[in-house]
């Protein structure tokens, strides 16, 4: 059984759904997200940012086109808030 990782997003207000893959753990991918482990910034483009209950954080700085993980073994992420990145 294949566990992966995705984020979906509408530019549509919601008719149709583009499943975002890159950068996200695509094997053996076991955690949850909190509705208070997710934030976005006001950035253009915007940037997006959710934290995991297994400790990790990732990031994305293109609305969701690709992310990165940017911080790993840490706590269960609770809830995650954004600073101005300037």
């Amino acid at each position: 059984m294949a566990a992966a990782t995705e984020t979906v997003s509408s530019a549509d207000g919601g008719k149709t759904w583009q499943a975002k893959r890159q950068g996200l753990p695509q094997e053996a991918c076991f955690f949850t997200v909190l509705y208070q482990a997710m934030a976005g910034d006001t950035r253009d483009p915007a940037g997006f940012y959710f934290g995991t209950n297994s400790g990790s954080v990732f990031a994305s700085l293109y609305e969701g086109d690709s992310w990165q993980e940017i911080a790993r073994h840490l706590p269960t992420a609770l809830s995650v808030e954004v600073m101005d990145r300037r």
